[in-house]
């Protein structure tokens, strides 16, 4: 099996358990990267026990000099099985791309239509699925042959009361579009109307729900709350790359494609931050998720990377509470406060801040990703981590707690 690396999926290499569709959709992914090196074979060179050594390290092969190309391939080659596309996925996907760049699409084979506008008569409702700060979410089949076969996509349209904003509404759609990466949310294109000014924002549906619905119900160990945990700090470094700042990161806008894939959405607050500046300050009134917003942002309505972090680590205690509504944000913090007037919520909160008082560290939560939680609630803004940081020390705390190898967790270093 080891001179078949780098095409045969790594599952496949230390395991007898039978093959599924995810060793393809790996197999598929080396093969594609061969066709961008002009078929020169990856590690063809490597003697068996470096093909091995490759393997065991988790080490990823050199990618093609195409952003979009260079993102795909990595979904495919990743060493979480569950996490890869499917070939469904795939082929929207690829199909995408070549839309995007017509200088490598087929002459001849692809209709002059712009993939990204759907018509609102093939949408057919399914039910509703949430609300955002501007938006009202719903689950639709986007159905063309009247079969129901067609697409399951998630349709965000603009809330009657929040009318007066369409700059901010368009705002989130050049967003969405400019993003790529295996964890943010997809953006698929946007539906109107004839003779009426309503757009609706087409984004992939992923079944299970937010963190906040899938964390309760499932059975969630260490491993796989790092593993998430990583995921997005992955999509924010992406995210802070492109220098926009999320302001709403929560569990409630992390969503779950599958047990091993988390992707980041809601992009209704998110703010750019143009070169050589800093912070965004925002102006603008409305509901604000002030539980997960740094000191800064309460006092002085200052948005930057660095509050991005702060709100990180609100979401990793979410995450190690298993999104327990007893233990939530709001709830702890009404609990430190006591009893309190509504208009002195803000305040209180900041007192609470300032004094250094923090959330308490969750039931069975590792030692150090709780110093990466008061790292991130650090009160001064540059000694806070980025996610680049983050990235790799959940990287490393995911070999110490993986359970492929060390099932039996040192339980000496939980809270």
């Amino acid at each position: 099996r080891l001179d078949r690396i780098p095409w045969i999926a790594p599952e496949c290499v230390y395991s007898d358990a039978p093959i599924g569709n995810a060793a393809d959709q790996w197999s598929f992914g080396a093969t594609l990267l061969e066709i961008c090196n002009n078929g020169n074979l990856p590690m063809s060179s490597c003697t068996l026990s470096e093909k091995e050594c490759f393997y065991q390290q988790k080490g990823r092969l050199a990618e093609p000099s195409s952003q979009e190309l260079a993102t795909f391939i990595s979904m495919c080659l990743t060493y979480e099985p569950d996490a890869r596309p499917s070939f469904r996925t795939i082929l929207r996907d690829l199909t995408e791309i070549m839309m995007k760049n017509p200088d490598i699409s087929p002459s001849g084979t692809l209709t002059p239509t712009d993939p990204t506008m759907f018509q609102k008569r093939y949408l057919k409702k399914m039910r509703d699925l949430g609300e955002g700060h501007f938006g009202k979410v719903t689950l639709y089949m986007y159905d063309p042959s009247n079969d129901r076969t067609g697409e399951l996509v998630a349709v965000k349209a603009l809330k009657q009361e929040n009318s007066d904003v369409p700059d901010v509404w368009k705002k989130e759609i050049e967003i969405l579009k400019s993003l790529y990466h295996s964890n943010i949310v997809r953006y698929k294109g946007c539906c109107t109307e004839p003779g009426r000014l309503e757009v609706q924002l087409l984004m992939e549906y992923l079944p299970l729900g937010s963190l906040r619905e899938f964390l309760p119900k499932n059975k969630v160990g260490v491993p796989q709350c790092l593993m998430f945990a990583q995921q997005i700090c992955q999509g924010m470094d992406y995210l802070h790359s492109r220098r926009y700042v999320h302001r709403d990161l929560a569990a409630r806008n992390v969503l779950v494609e599958n047990k091993g894939l988390v992707k980041i959405g809601d992009f209704g607050l998110t703010k750019y931050i143009p070169e050589g500046e800093i912070y965004y300050r925002v102006r603008e009134t409305g509901d604000s998720p002030v539980y997960w917003y740094a000191i800064e942002c309460l006092k002085e309505m200052k948005f930057s990377f660095a509050s991005d972090i702060w709100s990180f680590g609100v979401t990793l205690y979410e995450i190690f509470t298993r999104c327990d509504s007893r233990q939530s944000p709001p709830t702890k913090f009404f609990e430190m406060m006591g009893v309190t007037e509504g208009t002195m919520t803000l305040v209180k909160i900041i007192e609470l801040l300032e004094r250094n008082r923090r959330l308490p560290c969750p039931k069975d939560c590792p030692h150090e990703a709780r110093l990466l939680m008061e790292q991130c609630w650090n009160k001064i803004p540059d000694n806070r981590p980025s996610f680049k940081t983050l990235v790799e020390k959940f990287d490393a705390l995911r070999r110490m707690y993986d359970w492929q190898f060390n099932p039996n967790f040192p339980m000496s270093q939980i809270c």
